[in-house]
Order: structure tokens, then C-alpha cells, then sequence
């Protein structure tokens, strides 16, 4: 960070922990000094991430709310191009997504959102846009990064079906680890159950059955009821992933059951991408009711 935007930072966090009446005593805790703090006010010395969380705790603000209101109370850039490209997805609006690709991108940043932008047209009409080169920037820039923030999420999230088996599982499961620290810094976990939900279902579509089941397991924790169209999502791929293994009728009708209840919770995005797969490994014909 350049000597400019870290004043910038500092100067508006002392605003920030002043306007709520704290001082710097009030705010220092095991972890962040009161000096620490007192230098990144002044511009001397960045926080490391953990810290600059602590800093923003220790004045009872949550990530999202200090960097929203950092921004002017703006969304992000990202936050408005993923907003779009989920719009474009459930409209599947193909024409507007080619109307986000960059003609001649100008940055690294430029030419991963393109990326982005022409997975989801891959997503949409099958056609593959994205070129081997574009495939390892993706790759490289994601493990070049340690500490993920939203764009990089959303990099992976939207470039899932480009990348490898190997790199998707490597890279999700770096993600995983690190869950409580992203959902600090990402507007909120939802971005990580969705992700972590895509990645279970493409472990399954692979046949990689032993990476399926840990992606499983690490959605126990991730899940709750109160999220119901992701919870019924995560039940019907459990349901899938044992029917790829057993066979049981049975197990057609329990997800045949998951898409009714997500047509009648209007998701039919959703469900539409579960018939998909349901018409993909099994015989099953889904009937809309």
C-alpha cells in the first residue's frame, strides 16, 4: 500500500473510532498495541489483516460495515460486477454478458474480470471462450495470494468450471481453512456456502466421489435450515452423491422432492440447475407440478 492510501486509512479510522467516542486505550487488546494503533493513524505502519480486524472490532464496527463505509457507502466494484454477472446468470442474458467483456483490457484485474465474464457465458450457452493462457492466470493469481479478499472469491466462485480438478479442490479447501477469516472481510458467508456448494456439486459431476466427500463434511458447518434454498441444495447433492454410489431409487424421488420445494420457493434457477443434473445421472424425467 502506497504512502498516500495508508494516511488515507489511518486518518479514517481515527474518525471512525473517534465519532464513536473510543480512544486508543479503549481499542488495544491482545494482538493490536495502543503504539500499533497510533501508527497506523498516523501513517507510519499498516496493520496486518488480523490486526486492522481487531481495530475495526475494538470499535464495534463489523469488515463490511468499515470498508462500505470507506467506499462512501458505495458498493464495490466487484460487488456491482458480481451483482450483474448473477443477474445476467439467471436470465440468462448472454448478450449482456458479452457486453462486460473489456476489448482490450488495460490491467491483470481487467483480464481476470473478462475471465470471469466469458465463464459464465460458458456456463450459459457451452462455448468456450476462455483460453489456455487465461486458464493459468486464473491459477496463478489465485495461488499467488495468501489472504483472499471479496475479489478473489468471486474470481473463483465465477471460474470454477474452467479450472482443474486439482486446482478447485486445492483451492477450495485453502478457502475453507481460512472461512473465518474471509467472512470477516466478504460482505457476507453466503459467498462461501455458494461457492462451497458449487465445488461440491462439481466434485460430483467429475466422478472425484473422495473430494466430494470432503467438500460434504465441511458443508456440515457451513450449513443451517434458515437458509433454505441453500439447504435444500446441499440435501439434494448429498442425495446425488449417494445415489452415485448406491443406486436407490429412492434416493431419485427424495431429490425430485428438493426441486418441488425450491419451484415452490420460486428458485427456479436453481432448480432448473438441479434437474439438469438429476436428468444427468439418472433416468429420472422431472415433471414441474
Amino acid at each position: 500500500m502506497d504512502k498516500q492510501k495508508l494516511t488515507d486509512l489511518g486518518e479514517f479510522y481515527a474518525t471512525q473510532r473517534i465519532s464513536r467516542g473510543y480512544t486508543q486505550d479503549h481499542v488495544a487488546t491482545k494482538g493490536l498495541s495502543k503504539s500499533q494503533i497510533s501508527n497506523f493513524e498516523n501513517g507510519k505502519h499498516m496493520l496486518s489483516a488480523s490486526s486492522l480486524l481487531l481495530a475495526i472490532r475494538g470499535i464495534n464496527m463489523s469488515a463490511n460495515e468499515f470498508f462500505y463505509a470507506l467506499n462512501n457507502y458505495h458498493a464495490s466494484t466487484i460487488q456491482v460486477l458480481t451483482a450483474r454477472l448473477i443477474k445476467i446468470q439467471e436470465s440468462e442474458d448472454v448478450a449482456g454478458a458479452r457486453r462486460l467483456l473489456i476489448k482490450t483490457p488495460k490491467s491483470s484485474h481487467d483480464a481476470l474480470q473478462n475471465v470471469m465474464i466469458k465463464s459464465v457465458i460458458k456456463e450459459m450457452t457451452g462455448q468456450n471462450l476462455v483460453t489456455l493462457r487465461e486458464v493459468n492466470r486464473v491459477g496463478n493469481y489465485l495461488t499467488s495470494i495468501d489472504e483472499w479478499t471479496e475479489f478473489e472469491l468471486a474470481i473463483f466462485g465465477f471460474c470454477i468450471e474452467i479450472l482443474d480438478v486439482g486446482d478447485v479442490y486445492w483451492l477450495a479447501k485453502e478457502m475453507l481453512e481460512r472461512t473465518a477469516f474471509y467472512s470477516e472481510l466478504v460482505l457476507n458467508q453466503h459467498i462461501i456456502r455458494r461457492i462451497s456448494l458449487h465445488v461440491f456439486a462439481y466434485m460430483i459431476v467429475h466422478d472425484e466421489l473422495a473430494y466430494a466427500h470432503y467438500f460434504s463434511d465441511q458443508l456440515k458447518t457451513l450449513m443451517h435450515e434458515r437458509w433454505l434454498t441453500d439447504w435444500l441444495r446441499y440435501k439434494f447433492l448429498k442425495k446425488l452423491l449417494a445415489f452415485k454410489l448406491t443406486s436407490a431409487p429412492q434416493l431419485v424421488d427424495d431429490m425430485a422432492a428438493s426441486i418441488d420445494c425450491l419451484m415452490m420457493l420460486d428458485a427456479k434457477q436453481l432448480a432448473k440447475k438441479l434437474i439438469k443434473l438429476l436428468s444427468a445421472t439418472t433416468d429420472y424425467a422431472y415433471k414441474e407440478k
